[in-house]
């Protein structure tokens, strides 16, 4: 450096002004810092309702709830349940209240799968659902099994004028119009929640979301935003969403990652339950992409010996501790 500020001198040329390289340093790094949280900080709750376009447009600020009677038994009194919410839609779905209840009891939303609906996951058993809508109201809670748009195995083989790619159809002109399917179902539960929380049975500050496969997956989007629903159960709802640069369609963000939801929904307590012998992904790649989630008192991750399936005996378990 020296060298050449003689030789411009030489030349009759004044010196350029020089730095040292690595002088600083500590403002690049604090513009790496600055980004890195700006990136962070688009990951708020408020960045993900924007980026879905929630809360979908045209709906009612009140709604009202009709209810149906439409069988009891020792354990319920079953309901069918409609709630218009605006813009010609309708949130619909079974509605059980425990048998001689006595005062308020927590209410439990639980959600179906992909291929499956509100009353596949009931009754006859509940396949692979098992006790996820019967178990809790058995528990002493009321329960909320809502209907979401898929294209049902049971119907499929029965002659279902919903076409296969449903969900990918509707999405589409959705997402034209600032929002998207995954905006309105969720819509659809937060305006059921705005009338079965005023119901005399319910405990409108102990609400939970429980959901085997899509509805797992759906319950960790309706927590993170929902702050109503205070205790949460996920199971066997990963597909490739671990996974580094997985795709997800149908009605999903491409780029919100379950360890992103799982930010949103802390503190509150959730529980992932995932099978060993599951084959929508490897339980070591479950494990490997949760690893960083258990953080928190409230998160615990239980791998259990089994399908693709609901188990209640763990899920009512962190229910009556949380709920």
């Amino acid at each position: 450096m020296l060298l050449c500020a003689t030789l411009a001198i030489c030349r009759g040329q004044q010196p350029l002004y020089e730095e040292d390289l690595l002088a600083h340093m500590p403002e690049r790094v604090q513009q790496w810092k600055e980004m890195e949280a700006y990136a962070r900080s688009l990951k708020s709750v408020d960045a993900f309702r924007a980026k879905i376009g929630y809360p979908p447009p045209n709906l009612s600020d009140k709604v009202t709830l009709k209810l149906e009677k439409s069988g009891e038994d020792s354990v319920a009194t079953y309901y069918r349940c409609y709630i218009p919410i605006g813009a010609g839609l309708e949130t619909y779905g079974l509605y059980l209240v425990p048998k001689n209840l006595k005062g308020r009891a927590p209410l439990v939303i639980s959600l179906h799968g992909g291929g499956g609906f509100p009353e596949m996951a009931t009754f006859h058993g509940g396949t692979n659902y098992h006790d996820m809508v019967r178990g809790a109201v058995e528990r002493g809670y009321v329960v909320f099994a809502p209907h979401h748009i898929f294209y049902p195995f049971r119907d499929r083989d029965h002659g279902t004028p919903i076409p296969p790619e449903v969900r990918a159809q509707l999405d589409e002109p959705l997402k034209q119009h600032g929002t998207s399917l995954m905006a309105v179902e969720i819509a659809k539960i937060a305006k059921a929640l705005d009338v079965l929380l005023a119901r005399p049975e319910v405990d409108p500050n102990r609400v939970a979301m429980i959901g085997l496969s899509w509805g797992g997956y759906y319950t960790l989007y309706t927590a993170a935003l929902e702050p109503r629903i205070k205790v949460a159960v996920a199971s066997c709802s990963f597909q490739g969403d671990l996974e580094p640069n997985a795709k997800r369609t149908y009605g999903r963000p491409d780029d919100i990652s379950t360890r992103d939801l799982i930010d949103m929904i802390r503190p509150r307590p959730l529980q992932v339950q995932y099978g060993d012998q599951d084959k929508g992904l490897p339980v070591d790649k479950v494990k490997e992409g949760l690893k960083d989630a258990g953080k928190y008192d409230g998160f615990e991750l239980q791998i259990f010996s089994g399908v693709h399936e609901f188990r209640g005996d763990i899920a009512w378990a962190f229910l009556k501790k949380h709920l």
